[in-house]
């Protein structure tokens, strides 16, 4: 039992979203060079005609979608408009034969269909049916045996990017809470330090923030897509962040101004701080129990920072809640990864 438990160690943490999101990078790029390196051993291995074009399907269909939710997508797109492309391209060769004015007008209709609509929600599916097309016919003197094998060979490589996909798969949705993870945190530094004047380099820390956000605000479909939700409660939260970076950009410039910290000798500031790290501990660990929180009333005789105080105190309880609404469909989403005990994550909550 013991030989088991350390033989699969090591798989239990590669397999673990944490470590593939700290290591997102080198594992994609591990995972398409291993696809493609497949794709080059059938080609090598088997008398495959025209197999550059599974090369070439594959590295279009991993090469810059890293996540599970976005490969998938993309795959049902690219199956519709590889068998759309593939039929007019057969149909292209088959006009050729009767005459090749017919077979280009063909395919300039296609062509101006597909950039048509390439602009907008189906557009890799209509830019995939233009790609197929010329892939497919060629110029319209191939033969339907090359078409069929060209359509073979595509088919094959967008199976090959599906499985190499699910291998240590990288999901939007765990990419997004670390992130939002990080942006908790981030904000708990940033407050303690503006409550207790201490120096910050505010700049530098909302330019962090915010490059997180703009990061999320890309993963949000995928995200959603990955636990079967709606955008809605992804958007609101999305909302919150940015209230949460007015207001410290506000509080920043208050701060400045005032020298004296605020006269509650800590209590309120203490609170949100504790909240927030452990908001991000709850999202980035899985515990929900952590999102369950109450805050004091803001220091009223705090009057240059009552009111942002209240506006933090307000969104960061709006987080939590919009947080632990959403936990279930994110613990769903887990199943079949295996989670890792932080025991190296400690915090100090009173800060």
């Amino acid at each position: 039992m013991k030989l088991i438990r350390a033989l699969s160690t090591p798989w239990r943490a590669a397999n673990n979203p944490l470590f593939l999101y700290q290591h997102h990078r080198l594992i994609h790029a591990l995972r398409v060079t291993l696809a493609f390196a497949f794709g080059l051993i059938i080609n090598l291995g088997l008398p495959i005609q025209h197999g550059s074009w599974m090369l070439v399907t594959i590295v279009v269909m991993l090469g810059n979608v890293p996540h599970l939710g976005a490969v998938a997508q993309k795959t049902r797109q690219r199956t519709v408009g590889t068998t759309v492309g593939a039929l007019a391209g057969l149909l292209a060769i088959a006009f050729y034969g009767a005459s090749p004015l017919l077979c280009y007008l063909w395919m300039g209709l296609v062509v101006l269909f597909s950039a048509y609509h390439a602009i907008g929600k189906a557009g890799y599916t209509a830019l995939t049916v233009g790609i197929t097309l010329v892939i497919v016919a060629g110029v319209g003197d191939g033969t339907v045996s090359e078409s069929l094998w060209r359509t073979a060979n595509v088919a094959l490589g967008s199976l090959i990017a599906i499985v190499a996909a699910s291998l240590f798969p990288q999901r939007a949705l765990d990419h997004w809470r670390f992130l939002l993870a990080d942006n908790l945190r981030e904000s708990a530094l940033m407050y303690s330090r503006i409550a207790r004047r201490a120096p910050l380099d505010m700049e530098a820390a909302l330019g962090r923030f915010n490059t997180r956000l703009i990061a999320m605000r890309g993963l949000i479909s995928s995200a959603a897509s990955e636990c079967e939700q709606s955008t809605t409660r992804f958007e609101s939260i999305q909302r919150g962040q940015r209230t949460l970076y007015s207001v410290f950009d506000r509080m920043s410039d208050v701060a400045s101004k005032n020298a004296e910290p605020l006269s509650d000798k800590g209590v309120f500031r203490k609170a949100v701080v504790k909240t927030l790290f452990r908001a991000a501990h709850g999202i980035r660990f899985l515990h929900p129990e952590m999102l369950l929180n109450n805050l004091p009333v803001a220091d009223q005789s705090a009057s240059a920072c009552y009111w942002l105080s209240a506006e933090l105190s307000q969104t960061t309880l709006r987080l939590c809640n919009e947080l632990l609404l959403l936990m279930p469909a994110i613990e769903v989403s887990q199943q079949g990864l295996q989670p890792l005990n932080p025991q190296d994550v400690t915090h100090n909550y009173d800060q």
